[in-house]
């Protein structure tokens, strides 16, 4: 007698076998996998079936496992340790709505010079140095009238009461 509310007799047993497939290790088909293969994805259950799967070289799939293919909700996003100084997501998110700043970056100087910054090993050399690029001052200013606006205009009254003068 198949259990009420579910499949009953031999299509019972075939869902069963199916489900079974899919939650266990597809090396020694005897535990429910808990890893898969960082490279091709196959599922198994222990370092030793890991192991004997390493032996023969594996591949990474020409498409994604059909799971992988589904739109994934995101939780929000957040910081784990905030200070005083942390952006706050939102503002980090409207720069990428920026049509100032997807110009500027748009720029392949720009790039070179982020791409620097990145790789610097002294990155507060580097941010000088950059900040003496018209190019970057402009990115940096299409920044700060997102994240800092109060600030982009203390700082650009500043600066235009030095070119007045």
């Amino acid at each position: 007698m198949a259990p009420v509310g579910t499949l009953g007799g031999r299509e019972w047993e075939e869902r069963k076998y199916d489900s079974i497939a899919m939650t266990s290790c597809q090396i020694c088909n005897g535990q429910d996998f808990k890893y898969k293969c960082p490279t091709c994805f196959i599922k198994f259950c222990s370092v030793q079936c890991f192991n004997v799967h390493k032996e023969l070289p594996c591949e990474k799939p020409a498409v994604a496992p059909p799971s992988e293919n589904l739109p994934v909700e995101h939780p929000p996003l957040t910081y784990r340790f905030p200070t005083a100084d942390t952006v706050p997501v939102e503002k980090l998110q409207a720069l990428a709505h920026s049509d100032e700043l997807k110009e500027c970056l748009s720029n392949p100087h720009v790039r070179n010079i982020l791409k620097s910054l990145v790789q610097s090993q002294t990155p507060e050399t580097s941010i000088t140095n950059a900040m003496k690029e018209p190019i970057f001052l402009e990115l940096a200013h299409a920044c700060l009238k997102i994240v800092e606006p109060e600030k982009f205009q203390h700082e650009l009254g500043t600066y235009g009461r030095l070119f007045l003068i």
